[in-house]
């Protein structure tokens, strides 16, 4: 989605607390909260999009990407200096210079590789599947049950759509319509939910797959927030708002990510739920019943 960077552009700068310029008690953990955010732009900054964007008809994109990549080369300078405070500062600069430039992007601009599109595809499709076995259970119950069925079917005429266009070569508006199968079934199985608890069933083999699936559940999150933001639905100081959530989910992804990695499963999953959840609170405070 030509809205999405690396699944999804960190759209404002997260707060990072810290101290003074000279060294102190503490300085280990504020450089690595700098670094871990200096990353986080350089992964950015070095995707295709991104890279599109900066050699781009668009002048103000090009220019944006320009004064973000500066602003992180001046960051790395301060931080080697050990100060701290500009090095924040600067890679806050950084983060929304990037930002920006994603949303001044036209829609066909960035575009992600086929790879990358087929594997948000999946993504989400498992992400439907999910939804689809809760939608299928309430479609049994007395009350909702009429109204389940008709979610269930508008859902599965979206996923087929999808799967159609994925098989004719289109993997692009393939992504489009499975991302509106989950906002679908997100959003009115949590209206046909509403008052009512929800539980998901999910039985993982080792910690690992239960991480990768919670790196799917963000991920696809990520595509809801760009779809809402996109319908218009974060305007003004909301919009602030929701940056401030989405920066912290993939602030708290990153560092789940570093635990993957050194093989802390455990701890990573429960870093990418809480990472999740910042999405949510995204969705919510857009509108959007999610649970």
């Amino acid at each position: 989605m030509s809205l999405r960077w690396m699944m999804g552009v960190a759209a404002a700068v997260f707060a990072l607390t810290v101290g003074a310029q000279a060294p102190a008690e503490g300085s280990d953990q504020k450089r690595r909260l700098i670094e871990q955010k200096i990353r986080l732009v350089d992964t950015l900054i070095n995707s295709p999009a991104a890279r599109g964007a900066a050699e781009g008809q668009e002048a103000g994109s090009r220019a944006l990407i320009r004064q973000g990549t500066q602003a992180i080369d001046d960051a790395r300078k301060a931080l080697a200096d050990s100060r701290y405070d500009d090095a924040a500062r600067l890679a806050d600069d950084a983060l929304r210079a990037v930002s920006s430039a994603s949303r001044r992007m036209s829609p066909g601009e960035g575009a992600l590789p086929e790879s990358a599109q087929r594997k948000n595809l999946q993504d989400l499709g498992d992400q439907v599947a999910m939804y689809r076995n809760s939608i299928e259970e309430l479609s049994r119950d007395a009350q909702k049950g009429s109204a389940a069925k008709t979610l269930l079917g508008h859902v599965d005429g979206l996923a087929a759509e999808s799967r159609q266009l994925a098989d004719a070569g289109r993997v692009g508006e393939a992504g489009k319509r499975m991302a509106e199968a989950y906002k679908l079934a997100v959003e009115e199985l949590s209206r046909l939910r509403a008052g009512q608890e929800v539980l998901l069933s999910l039985k993982f083999d080792t910690p690992a797959d239960e991480y990768a699936y919670e790196k799917k559940r963000f991920a696809s999150n990520e595509i809801m927030v760009d779809m809402m933001v996109a319908e218009g639905r974060a305007i003004g100081d909301k919009r602030h708002l929701v940056d401030g959530f989405v920066e912290e989910g993939r602030r708290l992804g990153v560092q789940a990510d570093e635990h993957a990695a050194a093989g802390q499963h455990a701890e990573a999953v429960r870093l990418m739920e809480q990472a999740s959840a910042q999405l949510i609170r995204a969705l919510q405070s857009m509108g959007v019943p999610v649970f």
